[in-house]
């Protein structure tokens, strides 16, 4: 299963002057199969077919562990109920996940332009079915975050 995200056009201030820039993702679900995500900068024509890592518009990618079946109980996988502010515990393996992807190079090649269009092509094996309706990259957003 291969699928394609369009996000933006976003405007960015980047400047040469920058050390670091990290493209952040917030909230994923991973109640979904595992998949690997490329991500491509001001490309418009990449696709399924096309989305190498040697691509000049690759800024790079992120995997994701997933968990597509709960052989528990009602509310075994992940509970609705909040948990006290005080409460230590981890969270449970199946809140949603942040990743964060170092894009410095690949936003140094696209100063030039004001607006940065951003393109994820998730894979996950192709026999791969999600466990409920929605997207594979199904996530809250994302952040693009640079550092002089």
């Amino acid at each position: 299963m291969i699928e394609v995200y369009t996000f933006g056009p976003i405007s960015h201030d980047a400047s040469g002057s920058m050390s670091r820039a990290d493209l952040e993702f917030y909230g994923i679900n991973h109640y979904r199969p595992s998949y690997v995500a490329r991500i491509f900068f001001n490309d418009p024509d990449v696709n399924a077919d096309s989305a190498a890592e040697d691509r000049a518009t690759y800024a790079g990618k992120f995997a994701m562990l997933g968990h597509p079946t709960c052989f528990g109980g009602e509310g075994h996988c992940v509970s609705d109920e909040p948990r006290s502010r005080f409460d230590d515990r981890p969270s449970h393996p199946l809140t949603r996940a942040f990743k964060r992807v170092v894009v410095t190079d690949a936003l140094r090649r696209c100063l030039d332009e004001p607006q940065l269009r951003i393109t994820v092509v998730a894979s996950s094996a192709p026999d791969s079915e999600l466990p409920e309706e929605g997207p594979l990259l199904d996530l809250y957003g994302m952040q693009l975050t640079t550092f002089r």
